[in-house]
C-alpha cells in the first residue's frame, strides 16, 4: 500500500512536469515559425522594393545576373539560366530573378523548419536556434544581405540531412546527388566549396565515423573541389566579357554596368586578389576587428553551450569525433583567407554558423538527447537566453561593422561613437 501510494503522489508531479515541458516545446516551434515567417516577409517586402526600382540593384540583383553571354566566367550558372528563360519566354529578368530569389528563401525556409521545429526545447537550443548568427541574421541584416547564393548550399544541406533521417536512398545515390548539387553550387558561387566539409560531417555524424556512406560522398564531392579549383585558378574576367554580361541584360542593366566608377557584382568579376585586399583594407579598423571578434565569439556560443550541455559527444564514437572534429577545423582554416580578400565577414561566420546548427539539431533529434532536468525548468537560464539572443547582431560586412550596429543596447547608456 505504501509504494502504490508513492506512485499515486509521483504521477501529478510527473504530469505537471511533462505539461510544462509541452507548453515550452510548443512555444519554441511556435517562434520557430514566426522567425521563419518573418524572413519569408522581409525578403519577399525587399522583393517588392527591388521591382518598383527603374534600376536594378548592383549587389542584391547583380550576383543572380552574371551569366555566360561573354564566355564561362565564375558564378554564372544561376544567371545564366535565368538569362536563357527570359530570353526564350521574353520575360523581364528583374521580374524573374526577384521571384527565383523569392522561391528560393521559401524553400529554404521550409526545410529548415522541417528539420529543425522538433529539437528539443531548452535553454541551450533556444540560444542555437534563435542565435543572431542563425536565421536572425536573415531579419537583422535587412535590407543589405537579400536571397545571396548561399542559400542554395543551405538547400542542399538540408535536403541531405532530411534524406539522411529518413534512410531512403543507397549510399551509392544519395552521394552521387550530393555531388550533383554540390557542382551546381560551386558553379554559382565558387566561395562555398570551402564549406563542402560539412557535408562530409553530416554522413560522418550518421554513421558513426568514415563508413561506405562518407566514403562515396568524399569521392562524389571531387568533381566539384576540382571545378572550384579550375575556377579559383583562372584568370580573372576581362573587360570585354564584363562588357558582354552588361549588353546581356538590355535594359535591366545593374548601376555598376553603367557607371564607371560604381561598384558591383558584375564588374567585381574583374577585380584581382590584389584589388580585393585593398578594398577590404579599406573598411577595416580598430573598431571593425573589434567589433568582428566580439560577435565572432558571441557567434561560437550558441554551439559550445549546446554541444556542452547535451554531452553530444557521447553520442558519437571516437572515431566519428576525430573526423568531424577535422573536418570542420579544415572549414574554418579553408575559410580565414575570405577574411583578407572580402569585406563579407558576417556571411562568412553565419554560414558556418548555419551549417553547424543544422549538424547539431538533426544530431540531438535523431539520438533524442535530453538537456539536463534540474537545469531545464530553471528561469534564470530560460531568461538569460532571451537576454543573450536581443543583445548583439553579427554586422553582414565591415561597412557596418559598428559598437551601435552590434550592440543596440549602448545606446541606453548614451554610447555615441
Amino acid at each position: 500500500m505504501a509504494i502504490e501510494s508513492h506512485h499515486a503522489q509521483a504521477h501529478p508531479r510527473q504530469n505537471t512536469a511533462n505539461t510544462r515541458d509541452n507548453r515550452k516545446q510548443g512555444w519554441m516551434e511556435r517562434m520557430l515559425f514566426a522567425t521563419l515567417s518573418a524572413i519569408v516577409f522581409v525578403q519577399s517586402y525587399l522583393g517588392f522594393l527591388l521591382w518598383s526600382q527603374p534600376t536594378a540593384h548592383e549587389w542584391l540583383l547583380g550576383e543572380w545576373f552574371i551569366n555566360y553571354q561573354g564566355g564561362f566566367v565564375r558564378r554564372g550558372l544561376i544567371g545564366e539560366i535565368l538569362w536563357q528563360i527570359s530570353h526564350w519566354l521574353a520575360l523581364d529578368i528583374i521580374k524573374l530573378t526577384i521571384i527565383t530569389q523569392i522561391t528560393t528563401i521559401i524553400i529554404f525556409v521550409v526545410l529548415v523548419y522541417l528539420l529543425i521545429h522538433q529539437t528539443d526545447a531548452s535553454p541551450s537550443t533556444v540560444i542555437l536556434l534563435f542565435s543572431p548568427a542563425f536565421l536572425l541574421f536573415m531579419i537583422f541584416t535587412w535590407p543589405h544581405l537579400g536571397v545571396r547564393k548561399e542559400v542554395l548550399f543551405g538547400i542542399l544541406l538540408c535536403l541531405q540531412l532530411l534524406v539522411l533521417r529518413k534512410s531512403t536512398l543507397s549510399s551509392i545515390i544519395l552521394p552521387l546527388l550530393t555531388g550533383i548539387g554540390a557542382v551546381l553550387v560551386i558553379l554559382s558561387h565558387e566561395m562555398l566549396v570551402l564549406y563542402l566539409p560539412y557535408l562530409l560531417m553530416a554522413t560522418v555524424s550518421h554513421e558513426q565515423g568514415f563508413g561506405r556512406l562518407s566514403r562515396m560522398t568524399s569521392l562524389a564531392l571531387l568533381p566539384a573541389i576540382i571545378i572550384a579549383g579550375m575556377i579559383i585558378r583562372a584568370p580573372q574576367a576581362d573587360p570585354a566579357t564584363i562588357n558582354a554580361i552588361c549588353a546581356s541584360l538590355q535594359t535591366a542593366m545593374p548601376r555598376d554596368c553603367t557607371e564607371p566608377n560604381a561598384l558591383g557584382s558584375i564588374t567585381f568579376l574583374g577585380a584581382t586578389t590584389q584589388q580585393g585586399m585593398q578594398f577590404t583594407r579599406s573598411y577595416t579598423t580598430a573598431e571593425t576587428t573589434t567589433v568582428y571578434l566580439v560577435t565572432g565569439l558571441l557567434s561560437a556560443v550558441p554551439i559550445i553551450v549546446t554541444i556542452t550541455t547535451y554531452r553530444l559527444w557521447q553520442y558519437l564514437s571516437r572515431n566519428a569525433l576525430a573526423f568531424i572534429g577535422g573536418l570542420w577545423g579544415l572549414s574554418l582554416i579553408a575559410t580565414a583567407p575570405l577574411f583578407i580578400v572580402a569585406a563579407d565577414y558576417g556571411r562568412f561566420i553565419n554560414i558556418h554558423v548555419t551549417c553547424t546548427t543544422l549538424i547539431l539539431a538533426q544530431l540531438i533529434y535523431k539520438q533524442c538527447a535530453t538537456f539536463p532536468p534540474a537545469l531545464r525548468n530553471n528561469t534564470a537560464l530560460w531568461i538569460g537566453s532571451m537576454l543573450f539572443i536581443v543583445s548583439w547582431q553579427l554586422p553582414m560586412w565591415l561597412m557596418f561593422a559598428t559598437y551601435e550596429r552590434a550592440f543596440p543596447w549602448l545606446a541606453l547608456f548614451g554610447w555615441n561613437n
